[in-house]
């Protein structure tokens, strides 16, 4: 089974993940699916997330048809690469996560159909609180304004999830996403 996490950034997706897999054996997250123009974090470096191209790396890639699907937010580009997940379609007893763009996550439900079941999960938090996570994270004003306004964008894909999590409460949310991820289990 493939999980597909996506919400406003500073949700709690990352966080999320990472308190399941300690939670659970039977979950992965799908490292290097993604690739991305940014530059990296400092949490990125320790994780190795993404694989980092240049504009025109990206664009090439474009061409050349290697991701699912792309999208430039906040001035980079971001795409899941295909053959990334070409190894979730392969293995059978594990299930893996991913935190993918709300545009990404039809194109994969499209890419996964008759493949793999796939499950996809909202995180959202009011505006106040996800101010806070950006401003502690080290985010300007400016940044976080801009991520404010995407997040309209992204709430009005809200409806096509199979799972919506007002993330408050980090335990909570996972008991409720695991809970969740046990009834879809085939």
């Amino acid at each position: 089974m493939f999980i597909a996490f996506s919400g406003l950034s500073g949700s709690g997706k990352d966080t999320v993940m990472n308190s399941l897999i300690k939670n659970r054996n039977d979950l992965k997250i799908l490292y290097q699916s993604t690739a991305t123009t940014r530059l990296p974090r400092e949490d990125d470096k320790k994780t190795n997330t993404y694989v980092y191209l240049s504009k025109e790396q990206f664009e090439r890639g474009i061409k050349d048809g290697l991701f699912i699907e792309y999208e430039l937010v906040h001035d980079n580009y971001y795409g899941t690469l295909k053959e990334a997940f070409e190894i979730v379609a392969l293995d059978k007893t594990t299930h893996y996560m991913r935190d993918i763009e709300v545009k990404g996550v039809q194109n994969l439900k499209k890419f996964f159909k008759g493949k793999v079941k796939m499950i996809s999960i909202f995180l959202d938090v009011p505006d106040d609180v996800l101010v806070d996570r950006l401003r502690k994270r080290g985010e300007s004003e400016e940044r976080i304004v801009k991520r404010l306004s995407r997040g309209k964008l992204e709430r009005s894909y809200k409806d096509l999830y199979d799972l919506v999590v007002e993330n408050y409460d980090l335990d909570k949310t996972v008991k409720t996403i695991s809970d969740f991820i046990d009834s879809q289990m085939e």
